[in-house]
């Protein structure tokens, strides 16, 4: 009884905070940004009416440019709102159906047999590889060649297979997204573009003037923020140089998606129909719903129903909520890439809504000896990537994260739950459960590795890999790139570090033995299938 009338307190001393207090409150939230660091802009709305705008740190370290209210940042993930309303509005208007095959406009797509459909695209159930690993073992990984949306097109109609049967599982991948945008074009079919298409049916209704697609990279921007990522006790840039939007690639203001926000409320673009679709989660064919609809993730946070989206790319950081039960709604974007908007913006979302995280359980006592007992190396069960359980300081470790004990064999970790079980453990999730198995580490010979040995090719990729033997350690080069080391995980497994980020390797054999091939994963694109065409390359690259 004692917490409700405290919580009940701490909402209604909030609620009567002046705007002055407030920014108060806020300026310290943001402290950790300087005159020496990369930065944030944050804004919060309330009934409609902007509340508060701020900036943080530097837009631009190198000229001494501070980050402002008005400062342009690039969007990340966010912008899969803004594709996913553009098809909305073009389905409301007759020009597609949501349940039209995307062959139907991209005939360039494989026939996977079951339809894959634009309405499983918009909600990450479409089963598409992820374009970045692809491009990666195709010998061209982001961040070294210029890409654009029709370079990714091409990837993805090389693709013989999808991770899964289309509807029946969530697997977040930035591919559809980004081919959305050509489909948006042929579905027009009248010469306007998509960023046309976008500036006129949504910016410009809502009055979003500092919104803008990267479509060119070179293009100048006015009070466009740098990014930024940490190296040797100091800053490098790492703003995108890419031509890919749709799934990302939107440059905008936090006011001018305090603007967009507020749409939510008012309908004035798509009308309450269309609004209310965009924000109703998707259903696999399980039955199951998940929590991400179009562009959106629905969930409820501090017992308020949150409507949120995160986006990251480069150094760039980003994060926009609504919290329709107060009417309150935030934008946080930031320049660096340690920064954590979703954190920042939940913590300054509090100061509005009154709402009071929810107190943590108290932690289920296990002895050391009974976590040790979980320990050890396991596989994701869909993508063959590793994950060392260890015990540190009495604490079970995820990786780098600690896992706090609900049960005997139960933990949270954030906002999902691990469970142990039967050899391995599921991690809980908001969109599925994701499987883990439990795996013996592998100590190949040096013989072992040279039966690896020699080159591997796919037509999905159109590349070549050349995996060398030299001593032990294992190599893989990509094409004319250059090796990389493998590190052994399980039996016949490596783990390898790239451009695109980790990933596994698995080689597969025939019933005697022989190698015949291998496959690459991660969590967004499951496997990538080579077949050996050649032995030998014992000397490493």
């Amino acid at each position: 009884m004692r917490t409700i009338v405290f919580a009940l307190a701490v909402t209604i001393a909030l609620q009567a905070q002046p705007a002055k207090s407030r920014q108060a409150d806020v300026d310290r939230i943001f402290s950790g940004f300087n005159n020496h660091t990369p930065g944030c802009a944050v804004g919060v709305a309330e009934h409609g009416n902007v509340a508060l705008t701020a900036g943080y740190g530097m837009a631009d370290l190198e000229r001494g440019v501070p980050v402002t209210a008005d400062t342009v940042f690039e969007s990340g993930s966010v912008a899969k709102q803004f594709t996913a309303m553009a098809v909305l509005l073009l389905a409301q208007q007759g020009k597609l159906s949501l349940d039209d095959p995307m062959r139907k406009y991209l005939p360039e797509l494989p026939d996977y047999g079951a339809p894959l459909t634009i309405r499983q695209v918009l909600s990450h159930v479409s089963g598409l590889r992820e374009w970045r690993l692809v491009a990666t073992f195709s010998g061209t990984p982001e961040g070294v060649y210029v890409l654009d949306n029709h370079d990714l097109l091409r990837f993805a109609s090389r693709q013989r297979a999808l991770n899964f049967d289309p509807g029946s599982t969530y697997s977040y991948t930035n591919t559809g997204f980004n081919i959305m945008t050509i489909l948006i074009e042929r579905a027009l079919g009248n010469g306007k573009t998509f960023e046309e298409l976008t500036r006129e049916a949504i910016f410009e209704p809502l009055h979003m003037t500092h919104t803008r697609w990267r479509d060119d990279f070179r293009a100048v921007v006015p009070n466009r923020a740098l990014a930024y990522a940490p190296r040797d006790g100091g800053w490098i840039q790492d703003t995108p140089v890419e031509n890919i939007i749709g799934a990302g690639g939107l440059l905008s203001t936090v006011g001018d998606w305090l603007l967009w926000n507020e749409n939510f409320t008012t309908a004035k673009v798509g009308g309450p129909e269309i609004v209310k679709m965009q924000q109703t989660p998707a259903t696999l064919t399980s039955g199951k719903t998940i929590a991400y609809a179009k562009g959106l993730t629905i969930g409820t946070v501090d017992g308020l129903r949150e409507v949120s989206h995160g986006g990251s790319t480069g150094g760039y950081r980003t994060w926009i909520a609504r919290y329709p039960e107060k009417s309150v709604s935030i934008a946080v974007m930031c320049n660096d890439a340690q920064a954590n908007p979703t954190q920042l913006g939940r913590e300054t979302a509090r100061l509005w809504t009154g709402a009071v995280p929810a107190p943590k359980a108290a932690p289920f006592a296990v002895d050391t000896s009974t976590l040790e007992k979980l320990t050890g190396m396991y596989r994701k069960v869909h993508d063959n990537t590793v994950t060392e359980v260890r015990v540190t300081d009495g604490k079970l470790m995820f990786g780098r994260a600690a896992l706090v004990p609900v049960g005997a064999s139960e933990f949270s970790i954030g906002e999902n739950k691990i469970v142990f079980e039967g050899g391995g453990f599921k991690q809980e999730t908001p969109d599925g459960d994701i499987a883990y198995e439990r795996v013996e580490p592998a100590h190949p010979s040096d013989s072992d590795l040279r039966s690896l040995a020699g080159q591997y090719e796919s037509r999905e990729t159109v590349s070549t890999l050349t995996v060398a033997a030299k001593g032990s350690e294992l190599t893989l080069a990509i094409g004319t790139n250059n090796a990389v080391r493998l590190r052994p995980t399980f039996r016949d497994a490596f783990m390898m570090q790239s451009a695109g980020g980790a990933a596994s390797i698995v080689f597969h054999r025939d019933a005697s033995g022989a190698v015949t091939g291998l496959s690459a994963g991660d969590d967004r694109a499951w496997e990538l299938r080579f077949t050996r065409v050649g032995a030998g390359g014992s000397q490493a690259r």
